[in-house]
């Protein structure tokens, strides 16, 4: 891996010299290198790759979105209509973690923008249902605890008066 760039590198430069318009910047270069350099084995590597992507468990909408994005971005700079539109959106929905998924599929969605931010408005209700189930859960072991704690008081008290009842005639 590490004598391709040395290879490379004359086919390059003179792959650049040739160019009748030079890019203004390193990501025209990189979209201009890889469309050149690229061939159909590469452009469907990428596309199994991003055919595979995946929300993680633990993911949130905006880092799977990314990641989507960055895999998306790197087939449409050597061929920019390899997926249409519908494909982008269905890989997208697809992709989504099984509980924002159930959720945003049955909704036929038409574009990848609104199908964005209705996953992400679903995981916002989806922690805001589990911050609010937390709380329960924590109330309800507090109520408990006061439970707990009072019947240890009261048993306390109980077991003292019968002590100083027993033991202290003044009492």
């Amino acid at each position: 891996m590490q004598v391709i760039p040395y290879f490379l590198k004359d086919t390059t430069d003179s792959w650049y010299h040739s160019l009748a318009q030079k890019p203004q910047n390193f990501n025209a270069f990189k979209i201009d290198f890889l469309r050149y350099f690229s061939d159909n084995n590469s452009i469907n590597c990428l596309a199994s790759i991003f055919t595979t992507i995946k929300q993680e468990d633990t993911e949130a909408v905006t880092t799977y979105l990314g990641c989507f994005h960055r895999n998306l971005h790197q087939i449409q700079a050597i061929q920019a209509d390899y997926f249409t539109a519908s494909q982008i959106l269905n890989q997208f929905i697809r992709g989504l973690h099984n509980s924002i998924l159930q959720r945003v599929h049955p909704m036929h969605l038409v574009d990848l923008s609104t199908a964005v931010t209705y996953a992400r408005d679903f995981e916002a209700a989806e922690l805001e249902a589990n911050y609010a189930q937390a709380v329960n859960l924590v109330m309800n072991r507090s109520s408990d605890l006061d439970s707990k704690l009072k019947q240890f008081s009261d048993s306390i008290n109980q077991k003292l008066e019968k002590y100083l009842t027993d033991n202290c005639p003044i009492y």
